[in-house]
């Protein structure tokens, strides 16, 4: 198809007069809307759930490897050598 083609068929389709959708068809259309609102308010309920989910686990985890990681930590166990807690003369 070449532009000339498309102009041509642009302006047809633009010409044209509406289409009115039949009554009887309306019904149908909108019981298709309504299940398809469904379905996209399941989906969006899933997608949020799993993203709490998902959260909830990279906190937990964050958790979890942080306390692994400060538990095998030693030096705040022994307190530090200060020079006024030594015995004997300074130097």
């Amino acid at each position: 198809m070449n532009d000339s083609d498309l102009n041509r068929m642009l302006r047809h389709a633009a010409a044209a007069p509406p289409v009115a959708v039949p009554h009887a068809l309306e019904a149908g259309i909108m019981a298709r809307v309504r299940v398809d609102d469904g379905r996209a308010r399941r989906w969006q309920s899933f997608v949020r759930w799993l993203l709490i989910v998902t959260a909830i686990a990279g906190i937990v985890t964050a958790g979890m490897v942080g306390w692994a990681m400060a538990s095998r930590d030693t030096i705040h166990t022994t307190p530090p050598a200060m020079e006024l807690f030594r015995t004997g003369e300074p130097q």
